[in-house]
């Protein structure tokens, strides 16, 4: 059955859905607070505690995200660089993303390979307003 714009009634219109952001961070009151943040702003949210996690969880959800926060320092010395290329592999090269740091110096290894890909660095306290700047540019 049409409706009378021509559309099949009861089918979401996936072009309507806001963008899908992932948050990797280990600490769950932090990732609840990025969610919350996140979802205040209009975003689908997907948070996960590892990077397998979130593969997992983007898997399920049958849609690529549309960006990317990781927390630099996750559990079993994974990082948050290496977090989002496993992403980026699973669901497109494309994607971008963004890496919070407590480290105030660009000096570690996974840092560097995150500027050096373009990965912007954010550093803690995370100011609100940077990271709506960067998620608005990224999925604007």
């Amino acid at each position: 059955m049409m409706t009378s714009e021509g559309r099949t009634p009861q089918v979401p219109d996936a072009t309507a859905l806001p963008p899908l952001v992932v948050v990797i961070e280990d600490e769950a009151i932090v990732l609840a607070g990025y969610q919350m943040l996140f979802e205040s702003w209009g975003y689908r949210v997907i948070a996960a505690q590892s990077a397998d996690e979130a593969v997992s969880l983007v898997e399920e959800e049958g849609e690529a995200p549309g960006f990317i926060l990781s927390d630099f320092r996750l559990r079993d010395g994974q990082t948050g660089t290496e977090a989002i290329s496993m992403l980026r592999r699973s669901f497109g090269q494309g994607i971008p993303g963004a890496v919070v740091t407590g480290d105030t110096t660009v000096t570690g290894e996974g840092l560097k390979e995150a500027e050096a890909e373009g990965t912007p660095i954010l550093h803690k306290p995370v100011n609100g307003r940077q990271l709506q700047d960067i998620l608005s540019r990224s999925l604007g």
